[in-house]
């Protein structure tokens, strides 16, 4: 049962994930802005884990508890703010813009290289059997895997464009692999990333075309039970009993447990409290340059092939060990586990990490804007590489985001280059013509006066 006390918090945070999704669902335009889909993140892993933490005062002590509830609430409304205060289209400061025209079949090429790549990492991958210690090569060819979705994104961009059925073939061959994360490993982050990937291009360049209100609902309801059932389940989707294993365990059975707070599915949020408030009892803090020196050692400098020791005496500090939290309250937590961007930006930053959010709602307000009314092609690719991430604020660490987002800035670093051309025209900006009709009116005026 939740505690009066802690059920202030969540009443107040539910109140800020309900604004954002019945703002998305009033116009089925908004599903792919910012507020819709952060509010998506926080009503499928925040919500319902915080509502078991609020009745559980032995898994996270108060001041644990309110001090994430505080940033959660800082962070929501920073992201609110910063998306609804720009507005780019109408009040655009810029005097002049070289429009680049996009090269499709240079896109759907470079896409085409890049998936290959991925796809090849995952070969790799496959041949080493059951993997159980993520160190060395495992690593190398995990990393080369992710490429295979940047690249399929640059393939139905260009598909989008220029759609032909050659273009078509080669994008069912590629998908694949993705899709077999879901029917073979149960993969979360697929299931939920795959279907607003494989639309977002078409919802870009067709402002007409609208998902149906009832469907969104619908798959809101299919996301929460892959968020929470496909843990239970995945162990028996290799063997395809995808229908025995939902009879061993009933949905009921795996919500009712969810709820109760019998299983460990609230130990990402319940972690982060429970980091957030040791940071805070502490004042230990990052201050953002730690923590991504950390990250960046750990993603990328092999240790295989270097050296473990020698990758050790590379970090600042603690690392991604957290053993200094226990000494707080006693409580231990998970090294690896997800602990949300609330906690993340907390430990860099404290309350003020919040700021943070408000450039990412401003920065994906006028991504958008210059996707969907501009009709900029490369505000569309960036759009479409990264379109999870206002979701992913509740349940991942928005520096390790950025660490491994670092393949996709190259990728969409080389589309820029090669797959756009100048096209010889200007865009000026409303202001500019203005300014231009009043200078006009005046010489005019001068004029009739000699």
């Amino acid at each position: 049962m939740m505690l009066p006390d802690r059920a202030i918090a969540f009443i107040l945070i539910l109140l800020l994930t309900l604004g954002g999704l019945l703002w998305g669902l009033r116009s089925t335009r908004r599903v792919i802005e910012a507020p819709f889909l952060y509010a998506t993140g926080m009503s499928l892993i925040l919500c319902p884990q915080l509502f078991v933490i609020a009745g559980d005062r032995m898994r996270v002590p108060d001041e644990a508890f309110w001090v994430f509830c505080t940033m959660v609430v800082l962070c929501s409304l920073a992201l609110y703010a910063g998306y609804f205060s720009s507005h780019t289209s109408r009040c655009s400061k810029w005097r002049k813009t070289v429009v680049r025209s996009m090269v499709p079949g240079r896109l759907y090429l470079l896409g085409v290289l890049v998936a290959s790549a991925g796809t090849f990492g995952a070969y790799k991958l496959a041949g080493l059997g059951t993997v159980t210690d993520l160190r060395g090569w495992p690593v190398y060819w995990t990393t080369l895997q992710s490429l295979i979705m940047p690249g399929i994104v640059l393939m139905l961009v260009a598909y989008a464009h220029a759609p032909t059925a050659r273009r078509l073939v080669p994008l069912v061959l590629f998908s694949v692999v993705p899709l077999s994360w879901i029917t073979e490993t149960g993969r979360r982050s697929a299931a939920l990333t795959l279907p607003i990937i494989y639309t977002l291009p078409f919802l870009i360049r067709n402002r007409r075309l609208r998902i149906p209100r009832g469907l969104i609902v619908l798959c809101l309801a299919g996301a929460f039970v892959v968020v929470y059932a496909f843990p239970v389940w995945r162990d028996r989707f290799k063997d395809h009993h995808y229908l025995q294993v939902i009879e061993d365990h009933p949905l009921s059975d795996v919500i009712g447990s969810m709820f109760s707070g019998d299983t460990t599915k609230s130990a990402e949020i319940a972690d982060g409290m429970i980091v957030t408030g040791a940071r805070y009892e502490l004042s230990n803090y990052e201050w953002g340059v730690v923590g991504l020196y950390n990250l960046l050692i750990e993603s990328y400098v092999p240790g295989g092939l270097l050296g473990r020791d020698f990758k050790e005496s590379l970090r600042i500090g603690h690392g991604v060990n957290h053993d200094w939290v226990s000494e707080v309250d006693g409580i231990p937590v998970a090294v690896y586990t997800a602990k949300s961007g609330y906690e993340d930006l907390f430990s860099q930053f404290s309350f003020l990490g919040c700021v943070a959010l408000f450039f990412v709602g401003r920065g994906f307000r006028k991504v958008h804007e210059a996707a969907v009314d501009q009709k900029d092609g490369r505000a569309e690719i960036f759009l479409c590489l990264f379109i999870s991430f206002p979701a992913s604020i509740a349940y991942g660490s928005l520096l390790y985001g950025i660490v491994m987002s670092l393949p996709q800035l190259i990728i969409l670093f080389l589309a820029f280059r090669f797959c756009f051309v100048r096209s010889g025209r200007t865009l000026r900006s409303p202001r500019y013509f203005q300014t231009r009709h009043r200078m006009t009116a005046i010489h005019a005026h001068d004029y009739t006066r000699l």
